[in-house]
């Protein structure tokens, strides 16, 4: 059992990403965590309830406000920028607080988009935007290929922004690439352990990957869409195939 903390060793953090980069994955393994209490984007609901900028500061500030003792050694949550209604606000108060900022992303942008939409297709028979139960994987599907190449160019605007505006912070960060998740989630979290000053724990997560690493059993028109992107350095993303440790989530 782990010991109480006092407010200065308690670390506190965000997870800033654009979508579909294991946040909802690497979120679930941090709540089972005695240690830690992490977070999904209470931004994003606030946001869609209608409540202000200052309401969301104030929550925020609220939770990086740790007790003079308690049982969490770190503290924190998830958000895209986009949800962030006051960014220059956000980036003062990730300052006064001394916020570490671990930041998401993902490589295959192509197979981020594949997941995105296939993501939209889950929430809307399930209601969730993570497979849970594998009764609910959705079937192979038919992609529409003028919209696909807007949410590629979405993404690349997506990822310049965030990157940019991680750089500017200039605080401590730990980059996780998605694929690195997959392919060794117990080297990558030993490292987020490290970098939270959380002592090790064994964690499992509770999502499960929805969509197949092999994209011709997720997409009918495969080849068809591929071949739109030839000649650029999407074009081999479509097949690229990446050693799966047992990790969940898209």
């Amino acid at each position: 059992m782990f010991n109480f903390f006092l407010r200065p060793q308690v670390t506190l953090f965000v997870i800033l990403f654009v979508e579909r980069d294991g946040s909802t994955y690497m979120i679930s393994l941090l709540q089972e965590h005695p240690a830690v209490e992490a977070g999904y984007e209470q931004f994003a609901v606030m946001k869609q309830k209608g409540q202000s900028a200052a309401e969301q500061l104030a929550w925020a500030k609220a939770l990086w406000t740790p007790p003079l003792v308690g049982r969490k050694a770190a503290l924190g949550f998830k958000t895209k920028l986009v949800d962030v209604l006051d960014l220059e606000g956000f980036r003062q108060l990730l300052h006064e607080k001394k916020v570490k900022i671990v930041y998401m992303y993902r490589r295959n942008r192509i197979k981020a988009v594949v997941s995105r939409i296939n993501a939209k297709r889950l929430h809307e028979a399930t209601g969730y935007w993570n497979l849970y139960n594998e009764a609910d994987r959705r079937p192979p599907m038919h992609v529409d290929i003028a919209q696909f190449h807007q949410f590629v160019h979405e993404r690349e605007e997506a990822d310049a922004a965030l990157a940019a505006f991680v750089q500017q912070l200039q605080l401590p960060s730990m980059q996780i690439q998605y694929e690195e998740l997959q392919q060794n989630k117990e080297a990558v979290m030993q490292q987020l352990f490290d970098f939270l000053r959380v002592p090790p724990f064994a964690l499992q997560g509770r999502t499960k990957k929805h969509t197949s690493d092999n994209l011709r059993e997720v997409i009918l028109n495969f080849d068809e869409l591929q071949a739109s992107f030839a000649g650029t350095p999407y074009f081999d993303m479509f097949t690229e195939v990446v050693a799966s440790a047992g990790g969940g989530g898209d």
